[in-house]
């Protein structure tokens, strides 16, 4: 019965490969294909994050799954949010996390928040975080001011655009917690360090974070 299901639900509601558009089934998202090109879990290597422990991400930031988070980011495509519980699912090192039962998204400023309706960042990871037995705080951490568009600058002013643009939301307490930062994409690990400086700042034991896909080594 229950595979019969499945089968009308196919045939129903075919879902296609976010990254090439290949049909595939809604119950793997992926074609083999988009995931070997881009599948690549790591520890990020950086020693420009002081107050991030580590950053760990699951993807290469190219090919299909660059358009995949370009189109949920920019072009309200919020019907891809399906595609990254499977990826989630695949990550190797859920063991490393167990302590870690607080996950807080890096924020979009007020106005990017305003124009998309949504955060990518929950789309991507919410769901399947509180699935999994975590506490997710949409709101743990707040923008304070919007600055220049990150992808925009070079490293350098990366870290000035975005030094001291995050906030503790009221009623947040991190004091002596774990925290599990999410983002969507990690370039230069500008933004990530700088939301770690907040959390340290609040009393955070430690932050690690968590990315979809990066570019870096």
């Amino acid at each position: 019965m229950n595979r019969f299901i499945e089968m009308a639900a196919e045939l129903l509601y075919p879902w296609c490969c976010p990254g090439c558009g290949k049909l595939t089934s809604y119950k793997t998202i992926w074609c083999g294909s988009c995931i070997n090109d881009t599948w690549n879990p790591r520890l990020i290597n950086s020693s420009v994050t002081d107050h991030l422990d580590g950053c760990y991400t699951l993807c290469d930031y190219h090919s299909g799954m660059r358009k995949c988070i370009l189109q949920l980011k920019y072009n309200g495509k919020s019907e891809l949010s399906k595609a990254f519980p499977p990826l989630l699912d695949r990550f190797p090192w859920w063991d490393r996390m167990e302590d870690f039962k607080i996950v807080i998204p890096v924020p979009l400023a007020s106005r990017k928040m305003k124009e998309r309706g949504y955060n990518q960042v929950d789309k991507m990871f919410q769901k399947w975080m509180e699935s999994a037995g975590k506490e997710y705080f949409p709101q743990g951490l707040v923008r304070l001011r919007r600055g220049e568009t990150q992808s925009l600058l070079t490293r350098v002013e990366r870290y000035k655009n975005i030094k001291g643009a995050f906030h503790i939301n009221k009623g947040m307490d991190v004091k002596g917690r774990k925290i599990l930062l999410v983002d969507d994409v990690y370039t230069t690990g500008a933004t990530m360090e700088a939301a770690a400086h907040e959390l340290k700042l609040g009393g955070a034991e430690k932050v690690v974070g968590m990315t979809i896909a990066s570019g870096a080594i």
